[in-house]
């Protein structure tokens, strides 16, 4: 998998400026180039209303305050002097405008930040970050906010026991682990490892033989929760990295009334790789 374009949504925030610096060093590592992108919503009043050139002035101070923060995070993370880049300014929700530039810049991964402190809404709701986990077509790097540093040697990677057909993107996995000379860790969260069928047997022997290259090694991890589970393999294994493939009404939504994907967005504090098929 060739990584060529990277998009950064940017809101000027430290855990945005911390996703733009593990992309600034994984954009160096693929000779990629970065996209960065701010979006901001505004309501536009009703047509009876006239607000017109009240829209306006807003629209102009945006575009002068946003063109400036650039230039200031330019001046901030001389890093950037390094790498190809460029900044765009949507004015819409930020879902639209990485769906926009996902399509028209040819994106081939995403990286972003997340917060570090959350309330119960957002384990209802969800986040920024885990509403394009959940909906982007390519893959996504969430980078928590107290990650300061991205050297990955660890690198856990959740199996749902079943197929993965799309295997290209399972590559970029290999090149993340080879380029940072990491080992990549295959587990399968279960009830009872005892039960596991054949047909799971060999998904689980098939995505280690994917990995096989690396330093790779597979096991199950016993647990009634999904969730629990990955988080305690996570921290008992002092992984650097978690990557899984979430799927509808299987693995990341079993017996479960919200996505498990979120809370682990939300709460996972190291950085998570996430691609759909």
């Amino acid at each position: 998998m060739k990584i060529k374009n990277i998009l950064v949504p940017i809101d000027f925030s430290q855990c945005s400026k911390n996703a733009l610096k593990v992309a600034i060093d994984l954009a160096k590592r693929f000779d990629a180039k970065i996209h960065m992108v701010n979006a901001v919503h505004i309501h536009h009043p009703h047509p009876d209303f006239v607000g017109g050139s009240l829209i306006d002035s807003i629209m102009m101070d945006y575009e002068e305050q946003v063109k400036e923060s650039f230039n200031e995070l330019e001046s901030e993370i001389i890093e950037l002097a390094d790498v190809p880049h460029e900044a765009d300014r949507f004015v819409s929700y930020l879902t639209d405008a990485i769906y926009s530039e996902t399509e028209q810049k040819d994106i081939d991964l995403i990286i972003m930040g997340t917060r570090a402190d959350h309330d119960k809404i957002e384990h209802l709701v969800g986040t920024r970050a885990s509403d394009i986990v959940e909906s982007s077509k390519v893959p996504v790097i969430v980078i928590p906010e107290q990650t300061t540093t991205f050297n990955p040697k660890k690198i856990g990677f959740a199996s749902d026991l079943q197929e993965v057909k799309n295997r290209q993107k399972l590559e970029f996995i290999n090149q993340l682990a080879a380029s940072f000379k990491a080992s990549i860790l295959v587990f399968s969260v279960v009830e009872d490892p005892e039960k596991l069928t054949a047909e799971e047997q060999k998904h689980l022997t098939e995505v280690t033989n994917f990995f096989k290259e690396n330093d790779c090694s597979a096991r199950t991890v016993e647990s009634k929760s999904v969730t629990q589970g990955i988080m305690n393999f996570a921290k008992t294994h002092e992984l650097d990295m978690l990557a899984m493939v979430p799927r509808h009404r299987s693995f990341f939504q079993k017996l479960f009334t919200t996505s498990i994907t979120k809370n682990i967005v939300i709460d996972l504090e190291i950085p998570m790789l996430s691609f759909r098929e």
